[in-house]
C-alpha cells in the first residue's frame, strides 16, 4: 500500500503547483524542461522527465504556461493564469483537509453554483 503522503505528492493539482512554482515568470528567464527537472527534484517532485513533458503539456493546454523555441530547443515560464490556477488550487487542497460546518458547505456550494452560471 503507498504511503498517503506520497499519494498527496503524486496527485496532478499538487505536481502542477510544483510545477508553477518552479517555473520562472518571465519569457527572459524561461527554462528547457531538462533544467526545470532538476529544480523540481530538489523540491520533492519524483515523476520521471515523460511524466513532467505530459503535465507540461497539460498546463500549456490550459493557459498556465508559454513557451517559445530556442535554438530548437522548448523553454517554458509560467503565465498569471497559472499563478492564479495554483492559488486556487492549494485553496482548494486546504479546504479538501479541513473540517468545516453545513453553513461553510453551503457557502462554497453557493460560489460553485455562481461558476457554473458563468459558464453557461
Amino acid at each position: 500500500m503507498q504511503n498517503p503522503s506520497e499519494e498527496f505528492r503524486r496527485r496532478t493539482g499538487h505536481r502542477f503547483n510544483q510545477i508553477i512554482r518552479a517555473l520562472p515568470k518571465s519569457e527572459s528567464e524561461a527554462v528547457p524542461m531538462g533544467i526545470l527537472l532538476e529544480k523540481l527534484s530538489k523540491f520533492g517532485y519524483k515523476e520521471s522527465l515523460d511524466q513532467l513533458a505530459v503535465d507540461v503539456s497539460a498546463l500549456v493546454k490550459r493557459g498556465e504556461v508559454a513557451f517559445s523555441l530556442v535554438s530548437g530547443k522548448a523553454v517554458y515560464w509560467v503565465l498569471g493564469k497559472g499563478m492564479f490556477e495554483t492559488r486556487k488550487r492549494t485553496a482548494l487542497i486546504k479546504l479538501h483537509n479541513m473540517e468545516i460546518t453545513e453553513e461553510d458547505l453551503k457557502a462554497l456550494e453557493g460560489l460553485a453554483q455562481i461558476g457554473r452560471e458563468k459558464l453557461e
